[in-house]
């Protein structure tokens, strides 16, 4: 499952963290966990959660855009649901559609193709929640990982690689 936070005009990252973190408890209160937040490389956040395989992407999709109504209708000032622009300002949109089959996303420790490419890294919760982090570059990502610190981990677990 990928929930993908993308902020609207005069909202950024600390928004998203704030969205993120309420996702991650309604994500655990419907039995999904672990749910990893990586920086996108971007401007937002992108939460990813290990499903078990037996939903088809339409299901994934479907429950996807029902978690992001239900967050619109919790926090009505903060988030919105609905793909029209012009009703992101102010607010993180929660793009549901990242998980139909015919998307495209970042995958987590991808490289962003820009002049100061970045990294979408996956992050830990402290990171998010003692202070906003920003992107990362892949300098500092491979530093991560020699350090041992690899938050996307959970994600892995008990699967071969």
């Amino acid at each position: 499952l990928v929930v993908d936070l993308d902020p609207g005009p005069g909202t950024g990252l600390a928004e998203c963290v704030e969205v993120a973190l309420h996702a991650r408890d309604s994500l655990e209160e419907h039995g999904i966990s672990p749910v990893v937040p990586v920086t996108s490389g971007g401007s937002g956040l992108h939460l990813y959660a290990r499903l078990t395989g037996r939903r088809t992407s339409e299901q994934v999709a479907a429950t996807a855009h029902e978690l992001a109504r239900t967050w619109e209708a919790e926090l009505p000032d903060l988030v919105v649901s609905r793909m029209s622009k012009d009703l992101r300002r102010g607010k993180v949109f929660v793009d549901w559609s990242q998980n139909n089959a015919a998307k495209t996303t970042v995958a987590p420790y991808s490289m962003r193709g820009r002049e100061r490419p970045t990294v979408a890294a996956p992050r830990t919760w402290e990171e998010l929640t003692e202070g906003t982090p920003g992107q990362l570059t892949h300098v500092e990502v491979v530093q991560r990982l020699r350090d041992g610190l690899d938050p996307a981990l959970p994600l892995h677990a008990g699967r071969g690689r």
